[in-house]
């Protein structure tokens, strides 16, 4: 489970590692709504927004980090692994939001005093980067607590009485995959989000020719591909 009392800028610059990416959604074509960044079910992602978050955590990890005794050692990381990652855990987010309001769950208490310990960690932030942090933390923490609650009841109902949490997270995202296949979730190709898999995929409509371009395409981005990047498209530059 989340755990609120680690401190936050250590939780996701490290990207791809716990996001819960959902099988059985469809990739846009070229028709694709312009300034959408994802369909869910009823629930509409801008690209605008995925972009805003994305700008304010940033700038709060710069915030965070400025002046830490490892901070030089931090290495720049280009945004769009920001904006693969966040759009990830926003698309989640939202898919088992949707699902836990049909079967009428609720956050745990766990949840949201986790969210709350990590409140004071954030004073140092202007109010956008604070609710940058928030959204992302809180997207995945509340992903895992519901799909818990939601695995464990069904595995209760099966009959299982010993399930650990793993199982029913599990379970949960079970769930969630069922969900997603009977209604209609959509990406934005631009996002390199192949749902079903946990790193970033060359789902773009356009091809990528220079050796800059392809760099980006990799999962994990090379020091010397970060570093010829201008400064508005790395983090913690």
């Amino acid at each position: 489970m989340f755990n609120g009392r680690v401190r936050w800028q250590r939780c996701l610059p490290v990207l791809a590692t716990s996001v819960l990416l959902l099988s059985g959604c469809g990739v846009a074509g070229t028709d694709f709504n312009p300034g959408v960044a994802a369909q869910v079910g009823d629930d509409t992602i801008t690209t605008k927004h995925v972009d805003q978050v994305t700008t304010e955590y940033c700038a709060a990890l710069e915030v965070v980090t400025k002046g830490q005794p490892n901070a030089g050692g931090t290495p720049a990381q280009p945004l769009r692994y920001f904006t693969h990652e966040f759009a990830s855990q926003l698309i989640t987010r939202s898919a088992a939001e949707q699902l836990a309001d049909d079967l009428g769950v609720e956050p745990t208490g766990t949840y949201k005093s986790d969210l709350a310990q990590l409140m004071p960690q954030l004073e140092d932030l202007s109010d956008a980067q604070r609710d940058a942090v928030v959204e992302i933390i809180g997207a995945q923490a509340y992903a895992q607590d519901v799909l818990t609650v939601i695995g464990g009841d069904e595995l209760a109902e099966d009959g299982t009485t010993d399930a650990t949490d793993e199982d029913k997270y599990a379970a949960g995202q079970d769930a969630l995959a069922k969900w997603v296949a009977d209604n209609d979730v959509e990406v934005n190709p631009k996002y390199g989000i192949e749902l079903g898999t946990q790193t970033q995929v060359d789902t773009d409509l356009s091809y990528a020719l220079g050796t800059t371009a392809k760099d980006g395409l990799k999962p994990e981005a090379d020091p010397d591909y970060a570093a010829a990047l201008p400064a508005h498209l790395v983090c913690l530059d």
